[in-house]
């Protein structure tokens, strides 16, 4: 018998030892299965679960199957059997189950007598769902929609299967926590909690002292209370069970049984009780509830990692433990899950300490800052992050197109496609599988780059067949919208660029190259407006571009293609890589989309290149104050760069009047890797014994820490081409019209095997700003948080500043590793006069180790692992072999070795200077518009192809609003839409207060219809808004003894009046399914 994921284990062996003493269910309690507890002691809730991580040593398939034991031994598919049929046999067993890639795997394969005992066990409390989510996100890679898409899926499911909302966050395992998490995907979701186990050991030693453990966390500045949970950090920071009380066969050998015939020599039923008690009284230290007040109430974690293959041996064991721990009568044990040791808490009164920071970064010792992983694997971290954004623009042209929701996931399903039916047993969404992939990559050991190669791979090819499946429909979309038809009608179809960061676009390529016309399809996903510069490579240089509908022509230009240092050349192959690419502006309104007819011109159409300023001078009619002086400029902005040096020197705003002194620099930081010191890792960074604290001794990437320059100008803009060796090179693009200028670096392979020495490659940004030690760095692009440098006192001195939760000093023993934050969207520095603002296209590492600077981590290569598990070095290459592999010798190996070079990452980040006044204004619209980047298709076939647009939606929404989702339902004529307020609280004066939108007015605009009915649902669409606040647990704190329920920041009102008004309050979110 097989069953899915989560579950649990089961053996029917009935045991010949009296039960666990019978609890009757609490009258009027709000979950099921309660015990009833007692007051005046200590109560234990043993909590039975399993961690199942989607991936990690092993593939996500490997780990469900059981597979590659070589590895590491787990099957998750067993432990869902085996725990669903132990509790089917007592009813005072309960399980708790978290992940559903793997749930619903399992639930897809059963029976329909498996599904019923399943569905019975949930009702009556036995199995409880927390959490949620597809996957146990990462909280310091992961960008908050996609965060809100992995918890929304899973969500999905449970509430489709078992018609319940998930009330429990559980977040044990990632590598510290985020405001983002805390604030808008906890209380927003409908969490009365949330648990974990891993925070700073400072602030662990410092809240164990105080017994804080327990809290309310208030972690977004805009929410204020509204955006308060309960959190519970576990008393050893461990998610296991506590040491001595491990019964799993798989993963610590069973443990020592819990003997208790007395005929026999061996009996031990005594030590166990004195050490539960034992435990339960440390645990119950650092609470602060009071027994002399009532119940004090712990949580026994009673399983680990990939635990209950064999759950008869963990619940045979349990059964006699809580029946003899009872007997004795110090403490009062029972079967209990996260629910209802929350309502115990609850129930405790207790006023509870409030924590308004976050957890970032983690560090587990004084050498060890998990911080390394802010920035591993970064070609998966991009992989991940343009597949995010490919979900929401795909679901858009469905819906635009009016296709089926499930037209070709079922069709895949039916031709028996592997990828599509190992997802979805009923196909309900086309976009179901890339949204599934989506979320599995947001696992906390998958975009953070702390999996093994092998397991990389496998998340990327499933990053790229869920795209294909949003493929068939895209594609079918833009046909119908361009006018071709659904279906190759016009003897074509359009083809998506995929691969236009490598200059791949073989069917504009091909075209181009035999001189033949084709069309540019561009549909622009953000809900406002754009002037997004279009790069198609292309074969040849002589082209011209004209608007797809109207036939006006559109300025354009032919470039070479990025340039990269040498040893990335020789990486690149002729066929693969166009040597020109075209390049035109393409003004777009809000969810439009538009097309571009390319034709053959008898003229090349190709800018200036020049290397000497005074030649570049003369081309302009211009003279040259500084003969060193490079300048690139437009209308906006002005930037200036040092001929002989190679670096960038300056950096104007025009409109502002606002300038600095800039430089930007590649450099590195060599990985401490000796032998009997902590090193450097997949999630550990920690550069090199000697390192000073302000990082001023990184070594640089150019030699003499130069560049070479090339100057490239056209009517488009200018663009300088800067190699600072033969694997860094940059292209810092000045386009016209722009307000930010783009550095698009491409660094690799790092060259490690020379000198042996492991890599941590940055790009600093060194300014005259007085930063006085503080930056701005988003929270899952989400809260812009302020950062403190922690200073590395003389003699061990603390800082007092730098960590609010450590009120009484921090001590920063890795000084450069020790300051770096997670960056998601941008990393600000400012003081009176200007601030300068940083924009990423995928998560990195991010400091300010001195006055003035910023740098991010763009590259890690590395050649020793950091033992936290991973038992592999970052080491990335071409290609890696099997685990296990026979030489030609006949000898069997069971390490993989890696294939071919290193790997070439390449990426962008986007310059903005602004006053401090105006610059959240800048950076929220940069960083939208590099989440939701427009689709680029090119008609392949005889003609030139379609040219019909989309108009797009017109100017109904504030400048302070977005709409982050817009999806169609499988329900006719519905359709679910995500607002967002995109500015925090006090980020802009202007833009920072509540907003109004009208709901009817954004379904007419966008052409969908008129609409009839709105209903405002929780953040991950599982249930209504009002009934989630109504449920909603307040725990008391200190600063508010006694909660209310509902908001006092936030917004909840019905939509209103025949225009549906709705208010939003900076950086909220709310969430409608909408009739029309």
């Amino acid at each position: 018998m097989k069953i899915n994921f989560f579950v649990l284990a089961f053996l029917p062996l009935s045991l010949g030892i009296p039960a666990s003493p019978r609890v009757s269910f609490k009258p009027g309690c709000v979950t099921k299965g309660a015990p009833k507890f007692t007051a005046g002691t200590i109560n234990v809730h043993i909590v039975a679960h399993s961690h199942d991580d989607v991936g990690w040593l092993k593939t996500v398939d490997q780990y469900y199957y059981g597979a590659n034991n070589s590895i590491q031994h787990a099957g998750v598919q067993y432990i869902f059997d085996t725990v669903i049929e132990q509790c089917s046999m007592n009813p005072d067993r309960k399980f708790t189950i978290v992940e559903q890639a793997f749930f619903q795997r399992w639930w897809n394969e059963q029976s329909a007598h498996v599904k019923a005992l399943t569905h019975k066990l949930v009702a009556n409390g036995q199995i409880v769902f927390i959490n949620g989510g597809w996957s146990m996100h990462d909280e310091a890679c992961t960008h908050y929609i996609s965060m809100i898409e992995n918890t929304a899926l899973g969500h999905r499911f449970i509430l489709d299967q078992f018609g319940i909302a998930p009330r429990i966050g559980w977040q044990i395992d990632p590598f510290g926590h985020s405001a983002a998490q805390g604030a808008l995907l906890s209380a927003e979701v409908g969490f009365d909690a949330l648990y974990f186990a891993r925070i700073d050991w400072q602030e662990g030693q410092t809240r164990t002292d105080a017994r804080s453990m327990d809290l309310v966390w208030r972690g977004s500045p805009s929410f204020g209370p509204d955006g308060e949970v309960f959190t519970g950090v576990f008393p050893d920071q461990s998610y296991g069970p506590p040491p001595g009380l491990c019964f799993d066969e798989a993963q610590c050998n069973g443990g020592m049984p819990v003997m208790d015939d007395e005929c026999l020599e061996d009996g031990n039923v005594q030590s166990y009780i004195d050490l539960v008690v034992d435990v339960a009284r440390r645990y119950a230290n650092a609470s602060q509830a009071d027994l002399s007040a009532g119940a004090v109430n712990v949580l026994f974690l009673m399983g680990s990692d990939f635990q209950y293959e064999n759950a008869d041996e963990w619940y045979r064991n349990l059964d006699k433990l809580i029946h003899y721990v009872n007997k004795d009568g110090r403490v009062n044990a029972f079967y209990s899950n996260p629910e209802i040791y929350t309502d115990a808490k609850y129930l405790e009164g207790v006023k509870r300490p409030v924590k308004t920071d976050d957890f970032m970064p983690l560090a587990n010792n004084a050498q060890s800052y998990w911080t390394g992983f802010f920035s591993s694997r970064p070609t998966l971290k991009r992989y991940e992050r343009v597949q995010a954004g490919y979900l929401q623009a795909a679901r858009q042209l469905q819906m635009w197109a009016n296709l089926p929701v499930n037209k070709y996931v079922s069709s895949q399903l039916a031709s028996g496609q592997p990828w599509y039916r190992y997802w979805f047993g009923i196909g309900r969404h086309d976009m179901d599988p890339l949204a599934a992939a989506v979320a599995l990559t947001q696992h906390h050991d998958a975009v953070t780059g702390t999996e093994k190669q092998h397991v990389a791979y496998d998340y990327a090819f499933r990053l790229a067949a869920g795209g294909a499946v949003a493929d068939l429909a895209v594609q079918e979309a833009l046909s119908v919208l361009t006018g071709a038809g659904p279906g190759p009608a016009l003897g074509g179809e359009f083809v998506l660029c995929k691969l236009l960061n490598e200059s791949s676009c073989p069917v504009a390529d091909l075209a181009s190259r035999t001189g033949k016309p084709f069309t540019i399809a561009v549909y622009n996903p953000l809900s406002e407006r754009r002037l997004f510069p279009v790069r198609v490579p292309v074969g040849s240089r002589s082209l011209t571009v004209v608007d797809g509908e109207t036939g006006t022509p559109v300025p354009s230009v032919v470039a070479e293609a990025t340039p990269t240092a040498s040893a990335t050349q020789n990486l690149q192959s002729a066929d693969e890589s166009s040597p020109w690419v075209l390049t035109f502006p393409a003004p777009m309104r809000p969810f439009a989309l538009r097309t571009f007819l390319v034709l053959p011109s008898s003229a090349p159409s190709t800018p200036s290149f020049t290397d000497s300023d005074k030649a570049e001078a003369a081309t302009r009619g211009q003279a040259i104050a500084d003969e060193d002086e490079v300048v690139a400029e437009n209308e906006h902005l002005r930037v200036t760069f040092s001929r002989s040096s190679g670096l960038m020197t300056g950096f104007t705003n025009k409109d502002e009047n606002v300038s600095v002194a800039v430089e930007n620099q590649l450099l590195w930081y060599p990985a401490e890797q000796g032998a009997d010191t902590q090193r450097s890792g997949a999630y550990i960074f920690r550069p090199a014994a000697g390192t000073v604290a302000d990082g001023s001794n990184a070594v640089c990437v150019g030699a003499g820490c130069k560049a070479s320059l090339r100057v490239v100008r056209s009517e488009l803009g200018v663009e300088v081409h800067q190699v600072f060796s033969d694997w860094a090179a940059q292209t810092v693009r000045v386009r016209a019209g722009a307000r930010e200028v783009e550095l698009e670096w491409t660094v690799g392979p790092v060259p490690v095997e020379a000198d042996g020495i492991g890599k941590e490659v940055i790009s600093r940004f060194s300014t005259g700003i007085a930063s006085a030690g503080a930056i701005l760095a988003d929270s899952n692009a989400r809260d812009m948080l302020p950062r403190r440098r922690c200073q590395a006192g003389p003699n061990g001195a603390l800082d007092r500043k730098c960590r609010p939760s450590v009120p009484e000093g921090y001590q920063v023993t890795e000084p450069v590793a020790g300051n770096y934050y997670p960056v998601n969207a941008q990393i600000v520095i400012s003081d009176d006069k200007a601030a300068l603002a940083v924009a990423v296209d995928r998560s990195q590492g991010g400091a300010s180790l001195k006055d003035g600077q910023i740098e991010l981590m763009v590259h890690r290569r590395l050649l020793y692992d950091d033992a936290r598990g991973v038992g592999e070095p970052l080491n990335e290459t071409q290609g890696i072999s099997p685990f296990d592999w026979i030489d030609s010798d006949g000898q069997m190996h069971h390490e993989p070795y890696r294939i071919g070079t290193g790997l070439v990452a390449r990426g962008k980040h986007f310059l903005l200077l602004t006053s401090p006044k105006t610059a959240a204004r800048a950076y929220r619209r940069v960083q939208d518009e590099i989440y939701y980047e427009p689709v680029v298709a090119v008609w392949s076939g005889e003609g030139p192809g379609p040219r019909k647009g989309l108009v797009g939606m017109g100017s109904v929404l504030p400048p302070n609003v977005a709409i982050i989702t817009l999806e169609k339902q499988p329900e006719p004529r519905t359709v679910l839409i995500r607002l967002a307020h995109r500015y925090g609280l006090g980020e802009d004066e202007t833009l920072s207060v509540p907003a109004t939108v009208s709901l009817s007015k954004i379904i007419h605009a966008a052409h969908i219809g008129k609409a009839v009915k709105a209903t405002e649902l929780s953040l991950s669409a599982n249930q209504p808004k009002a009934e989630m606040l109504a449920r909603r647990k307040r725990f008391p704190t200190v600063e508010d003894p006694n909660p209310q329920p509902g908001y006092s920041v936030l917004f909840d009102a019905a939509p209103e009046g025949p225009e549906m008004l709705v208010q939003l309050a900076p950086l909220q979110i709310r969430t409608f399914v909408i009739r029309y």
